[in-house]
């Protein structure tokens, strides 16, 4: 920041009359809108923006996408920019004195943001990233034809666009089961400091909470992902990062709100919980839906409170003696519209334009597709159609239906959890039975996936042994080659014909995900307090293939050749095998008798490479 000097309380007023004064103290003065930007200025800037949009409008459009679809998380982006924006004008006093060069060494950064963005589309396919990419592009931009006074000006509204990118799924993945279990058990000891007061006891079981009014039964409410704090702490961080630049003056206070933001957070978020816990108390419905998305909302009010007193009390920390203002300096003369004319200006315009361009045709010249199409399978398959019993499995009870909120957490509709237990168990054996979760995923695979490496230990569960990959047994012995595909077996390309235990389509065939002789489950002891040992396995079918991690299905979904992407999670539960490989086994025998329904609930990617699906009238525009 550009050195201040104090000047005497009765100059004051001549600031404002500075901003009208003839830049040298000549006769003609320029005009300014806002105090800030003159007509030149303003047209340049449109022009900048233009390029800035047309270079990376894909990721905007994105972006919007992404606030839009989820406001409660993500929707605080589209304030990001006015935030960013006044920050600006609150310092046009020092940036109207300020002379602007051109700093050739800012190309650098400039062109390496629009570098790095393509590799983070093209190659790395991380919206993050790309985010970033385009800050730095910003950034570089500014430096280019500003040069390094004005940037030192311009450097912290820029750097807070960061803000309003969405933050990538495996960085929250990493964070959010730890949230929940801090608010979960923040709010329990909350509740029962405050319970008898309300005539209520509270238990908390991992990440939920029973509440249980005096004389009453036990009404739970599940601490969801969407309770665990990602949306506050991202929330709260931008509110912190715009109290800290609006109203701290020294970086050590600005440094000192964005530290405090992360325990703010997670207060507000223990206080929005436990008001939960009371509401359900009088109403289960008070704690979902549109009253659980105000609470949360209302929060934000108290929040703000607390980083204006945190600033407060920080400003008490030293002494500043008087306020200091501007120099009294009149406004540095622009170049009016010859500016449009300068090297640096007609050079970040063409490069925009040409990588804007460029990068436009070399995408569409290499057949990739960066904008993913939903597709479901043909007639729109529900994974709840799958046979409830074959030769060797029945189903136990009834499917199991989520909440919204849960839904919602999930990310689709089209799931299905249902049990199955064995028939042929021989008398005096203990029941063997098996939990079957199913989910279809499309459209969103920017996503990673829900696995029990995330739910149960957000369940407050704990990791026994660790993690197996294990190899399912499958027979091939109804395995044919793929009719229409040359080489079929070389490619791993099979059909099965559909058992007559199916609900329907008995005797036709179905593609199976390619090489199924290589499916693997990835299988992970869990247990509660040493106890109680649950084991739960999973691999995923994307795009025609399969893989048994979270991080491969991303890769394998996001196929850049392909206008349609969709994965599907096929997972096993079990409290009735003793480890790792009885499950495998166990899941093995239960997938060879329901793996051709399963791939008739997905689409047939050998027909979705020919073309020939779906048809055109068919096909989804959901990004």
């Amino acid at each position: 920041m550009l050195a201040l000097t104090t000047v005497p309380q009765s100059s004051a007023g001549s600031e404002f009359a500075a901003l009208r004064a003839p830049a040298g103290g000549g006769t003609s003065g320029e005009d300014r809108v806002g105090g800030l930007l003159t007509l030149p200025q303003i047209t340049m800037l449109g022009l900048l923006l233009a390029g800035i949009v047309g270079l990376f409008w894909q990721w905007i459009q994105r972006q919007h996408w992404h606030s839009m679809n989820a406001m409660s998380d993500w929707g605080h982006a589209y304030v990001i920019p006015l935030i960013s924006g006044y920050l600006i004008w609150r310092e046009r006093d020092q940036i109207v004195r300020t002379p602007v060069r051109t700093f050739w060494p800012g190309l650098l950064p400039f062109l390496l943001g629009i570098g790095a963005y393509f590799v983070s589309v093209v190659i790395i396919k991380n919206h993050m990233l790309q985010g970033m990419s385009i800050v730095l592009t910003i950034a570089g931009l500014a430096l280019l034809l500003c040069g390094t006074r004005m940037f030192r000006l311009i450097f912290l509204p820029i750097t807070y666009l960061l803000f309003a990118i969405t933050i990538s799924e495996m960085i929250m993945i990493k964070i959010t089961f730890q949230l929940q279990l801090i608010a979960s058990q923040g709010a329990g000891f909350l509740l029962a400091l405050i319970g008898p007061l309300l005539d209520m006891t509270v238990e908390v079981d991992g990440n939920t909470l029973y509440v249980t009014p005096k004389g009453g039964t036990a009404m739970p409410l599940n601490v969801a992902e969407a309770c665990s704090g990602m949306r506050m702490v991202v929330a709260f961080v931008a509110l912190a990062g715009a109290v800290a630049l609006i109203s701290a003056r020294h970086w050590w206070q600005r440094v000192a709100v964005l530290v405090l933001a992360l325990p703010v957070a997670i207060l507000m978020n223990v206080v929005r919980v436990a008001i939960l816990g009371i509401a359900t108390k009088y109403s289960g419905e008070l704690a979902k839906g549109d009253a659980h998305m105000m609470i949360g909302t209302v929060l934000l009010v108290p929040g703000l409170m607390l980083f204006l007193g945190i600033v407060w009390a920080l400003s008490k920390v030293v002494d500043d003696g008087e306020a200091r203002t501007v120099a009294h300096t009149p406004p540095v003369q622009t170049r009016g519209w010859q500016a449009l004319k300068t090297p640096a200006f007609v050079a970040s315009i063409a490069a925009m334009a040409f990588f804007a361009v460029a990068m436009t045709a070399g995408i569409h010249y290499a057949g990739i597709h960066l904008r993913k199409h939903a597709i479901t399978a043909p007639g729109d398959r529900k994974l709840t159609t799958l046979p409830t019993e074959t030769p060797t499995w029945k189903q136990v009870g009834t499917d199991k239906l989520e909440t919204a909120e849960v839904e919602e957490t999930l990310g689709t509709k089209n799931y299905l959890t249902r049990t199955y237990t064995r028939k042929d168990r021989k008398p005096g054996d203990p029941p063997m039975e098996v939990q079957v979760h199913a989910a279809y995923y499309t459209g969103m695979v920017d996503t990673v996936p829900h696995v029990p490496e995330r739910c149960f230990l957000g369940a407050g569960m704990e990791i026994g042994r660790g993690t197996k990959v294990v190899d399912l047994k499958l027979d091939p012995s109804g395995w044919s080659e793929h009719p229409g595909v040359d080489g079929a077996a070389k490619k791993g390309l099979f059909r099965q014909r559909v058992p007559n235990w199916s609900r329907d389509g008995v005797g036709s065939s179905v593609t199976l995900p390619r090489d199924p002789a290589g499916l693997k489950l990835r299988v992970t002891e869990f247990s509660r307090n040493g106890q109680d040992k649950t084991y739960a396995g999973y691999f995923f079918v994307a795009n025609g293939g399969h893989v048994s991690s979270a991080e491969e299905v991303r890769l394998l979904a996001f196929d850049l050749r392909s206008d349609y992407a969709y994965y599907l999670k096929v997972q096993f539960t079990s409290r009735t095998v003793a480890d790792e490989q009885q499950l495998a086994d166990q899941a093995s025998s239960l997938l060879n008798e329901l793996l051709p329904d399963i791939m008739r609930c997905v689409p047939d990617w050998v027909e979705v490479e020919a073309g020939r699906y779906p048809a055109r009238d068919e096909s989804k525009n959901t990004p």
